[in-house]
């Protein structure tokens, strides 16, 4: 083929195009590397997404940081996402959940966690409990104290006792004097 001849040729479009194509088999063909094909990203995504044991249970104690509203075995976001795949690699790496949690709870503070540790807030709580009980034990013990008292009066003694009776006496006296006169 002549010069002129193959430089109208690629000027054509047909041309361009077949020209390309030639350059890119024989680019392939010329390479010398047969490397196989890559996995996809969504294949690896699978894989990678079958939970390692506890995953799940630490995922549902942490709350997402993006937001703070909700864990990260629900949340759908690019942090907690990224944060699920961290903890999936360190329990498969062999780490305890307890130290992968006290990690994520040192780079992000106490938010993190969906449950407050039993810490100060469990003392204080246990606390208030326990003086709600006593308060409770002590206003029954009064109450039954109370009941008590009414349905026993305690009984006179001494000079006092004396003055009682006679009073009764007094009162009793008159009250016959009246049914007796009513009578008649």
């Amino acid at each position: 083929m002549s010069s002129p001849l193959r430089l109208r040729l690629l000027r054509g479009s047909r041309g361009r195009r077949a020209a390309a194509l030639a350059a890119a088999i024989a680019g392939v063909a010329l390479s010398g590397r047969a490397e196989p094909a890559a996995p996809s990203e969504a294949a690896t995504e699978l894989v990678d997404s079958t939970p390692a044991p506890g995953e799940k249970a630490l995922a549902a104690r942490l709350l997402a940081p993006c937001c703070w509203n909700q864990t990260l075995d629900v949340h759908e976001s690019e942090v907690a996402s990224e944060l699920r795949r961290e903890i999936r690699a360190r329990l498969r790496r062999g780490e305890a959940a307890d130290a992968i949690e006290q990690d994520l709870v040192a780079r992000y503070g106490d938010r993190l966690r969906a449950a407050p540790s039993s810490g100060v807030l469990g003392k204080v709580a246990l606390a208030l409990m326990l003086g709600i009980a006593v308060t409770f034990l002590g206003v029954f013990a009064l109450l039954r104290s109370w009941r008590r008292g009414a349905a026993q009066p305690a009984p006179p003694s001494g000079a006092a006792a004396a003055a009682v009776r006679d009073e009764v006496d007094e009162y009793d006296e008159r009250l016959d004097d009246e049914l007796r006169a009513r009578d008649a």
